[in-house]
């Protein structure tokens, strides 16, 4: 994990890379179940082009609970390859059976040992074995382990003291580093240790903290519950024509050096599936950095390679003295060492860009982090925004019913739509008739009216049996599907069901193949490794784009007024928005798309 030379990246990249067939764009949720050890698994058969992180979209799961289950998938994935799929996230299930009242918990990570806990926790094997009957030496990325249990007087008894003169305390919040504590107080590591031994260790999300100085009190306040002042140390930077970029990708640099080219030449092999990603998001990203670059606006690339699990790498990386000249920074991926890149970044006022991930927790208590993907949630609120705003107000909603899990999409629907719907000065009585299956739609249809048929739902074979009975009933009746755009990608569901029920639905991505700029950057691509493009290589360039444009033009306050600078890219709509000023910025824009005439019509971002 390092910084590298972007053109040994293409070099090495490249070589291999453009000898693969084109990617197969096809990625649907399995409908093969199968129960092994009492556990239940989706069988999912990799197909040439998929990657680890696009799989893990489809079935709505992290990809560390992909790996836990698959430890051959780590090496990267093969046309072919049978992954098993757990019907709910790892982190979901392990949550589900802990308690965080009674115990403290570890995530083992890969490679971890019980020896290794016992050093990081002071805690001896045997009281270890207590805790976790059946312990063995055969640890399990991913699993929780209890590590001791908690003091009654340690979280709310101390946080809630009444403060003398020379003590304050302070709770570790996710994603806290020592070096971060020591920049947040300005206070020496030698001091932190010294209030709180326990720390030289390690410091964990929950911890209790001793800061035993006076000058660490406001107004007799705990620090625990003191409120987080904003950063503007941006509205105040001057333009520059010239500013340093760092991306962080998981270019996999070491096993990329290893490639067997001639292996890949002969089609037994595919392309490492993370190392693609990489490879075509900084593709876009430095396409775009070529067409900004001019006189008056230079940009210096600095790429890091640096993996999901390599703290200390990125330890090194973020307290480097090169670290503090970056102007911007791109990544990394993976929320976990996301959280920390930009923690160490919030001290230097250098603005993180998240270009992946859907979760929005990374932007709490940090202003100068925002996300690209909107959330589903965020997609759910575009569907009934487009509802109230495009469809006939004579339209009869019906929103279906499907399984507990989906039992939120369908509340955030109703909830956005009734509030949206009182804005317009109707009210919201009888607004949205919910209803179980086909046979609910049947009693609800209103003949002589436009029924919009609402189902937010991802599971392929509910969908293809309700989608197809809805097919014969409609008979080129009054009836709009909605719902997400994982039905399209359905086997065996005929397009003629989508195309004659209208079907819409909320995308993150908007592309459109008659656009002229999109022609061209296909070409390019198309130059250099053969075959076609991927999703990640347009998401690259339109975040280079939107955002160091914009920095040319603006200068850093930009960073401080995305949700004021709305734009849109090639596939990727800009569209900010944030709760309060302590929270960084969520990306909103969405795209709605209609089946007609058998193609997909975008209708615009909202």
């Amino acid at each position: 994990m390092s910084k590298i030379k972007a053109s040994y990246v293409i070099l090495i990249l490249t070589i291999a890379y453009c000898l693969l067939p084109t990617f197969s764009s096809a990625q649907t949720k399995s409908t093969d179940v199968k129960t092994i050890s009492g556990k239940k698994f989706y069988i999912h058969k990799v197909e040439k082009g998929q990657s680890l992180y696009a799989i893990a979209k489809v079935y709505n799961m992290d990809v560390n609970s992909i790996l836990a289950e698959n430890d051959e998938a780590i090496d990267g994935l093969k046309p072919g390859q049978d992954l098993k799929i757990p019907f709910e996230s790892l982190l979901q299930k392990s949550a589900s059976n802990i308690d965080t009242n009674k115990y403290v918990y570890h995530r083992i990570k890969k490679g971890e040992t019980i020896y290794a806990i016992t050093k990081l926790y002071s805690i001896d094997e045997k009281k270890l074995a207590s805790y976790n009957p059946g312990l063995t030496s055969n640890l399990k990325e991913g699993d929780f382990i209890i590590v001791g249990e908690k003091k009654k007087t340690s979280s709310s008894t101390v946080k809630n003291q009444p403060l003398n003169k020379d003590t304050a305390y302070y709770t570790v919040v996710a994603g806290e580093t020592v070096y971060a504590l020591t920049k947040k107080f300005n206070i020496t590591q030698e001091e932190l240790f010294k209030w709180n031994p326990s720390a030289k260790t390690t410091v964990r999300q929950g911890q209790v903290l001793k800061l035993a100085a006076k000058k660490y009190l406001i107004d007799a306040t705990p620090l625990s519950i003191l409120p987080i002042l904003t950063d503007t140390a941006l509205l105040h930077k001057p333009k520059k024509n010239a500013y340093t970029v760092g991306l962080f990708l998981p270019f996999k640099f070491t096993e990329s050096e290893a490639i067997d080219v001639d292996l890949l030449a002969r089609s037994k092999a595919s392309f490492p599936a993370t190392q693609a990603l990489a490879l075509d998001f900084y593709t876009g990203f430095k396409k775009a950095i070529d067409s900004l670059q001019a006189k008056d606006f230079n940009i210096t690339l600095n790429i890091y390679d640096v993996q999901e699990h390599d703290s200390a790498g990125i330890e090194t990386i973020c307290k480097s003295p090169e670290f503090k000249t970056l102007d911007m920074i791109v990544g990394p991926l993976y929320p976990g060492v996301f959280k920390v890149v930009s923690g160490y970044a919030k001290t230097l006022s250098i603005p993180c860009i998240s270009p992946l991930t859907q979760q929005s927790k990374i932007l709490f208590n940090n202003p100068l982090t925002s996300k690209i993907t909107p959330s589903q949630y965020t997609i759910i609120e575009g569907l009934a925004d487009f509802c109230i705003d495009s469809l006939s107000a004579a339209s009869h909603m019906i929103i279906v019913n499907t399984t507990l899990k989906d039992e939120a999409y369908l509340k955030a629907f109703k909830e956005r739509y009734n509030t949206e719907l009182l804005k317009t000065g109707k009210t919201i009585k009888d607004s949205i008739t919910q209803v179980k299956g086909i046979a609910g739609i049947k009693n609800a249809f209103i003949p002589g009216k436009q029924n919009v048929v609402v189902m937010l739902t991802n599971n392929p074979v509910y969908l293809q049996d309700v989608i197809t009975q809805l097919y014969v009933f409609a008979n080129k009746k009054e009836i709009m599907l909605l719902g997400f755009n994982s039905v399209a990608n359905i086997d065996n569901l005929d397009q003629d069901y989508l195309n004659d029920l209208q079907f819409h639905f909320g995308s993150a991505t908007g592309m459109n193949c008659k656009d002229t700029l999109q022609q061209k950057l296909m070409k390019y691509y198309k130059e250099i490794y053969t075959t076609d493009p991927s999703e990640y290589f347009f998401e690259g360039y339109d975040i280079a784009t939107y955002y160091l444009s914009n920095l040319k033009t603006q200068g850093p306050g930009f960073f401080m007024n995305l949700d004021k600078t709305p734009g849109e890219g090639v596939s990727t709509g800009f569209k900010f928005y944030r709760p309060d000023e302590e929270t960084g910025y969520e990306n909103r824009a969405i795209f709605i798309y209609k089946y007609s005439d058998y193609k997909l019509l975008k209708l615009g971002w909202r």
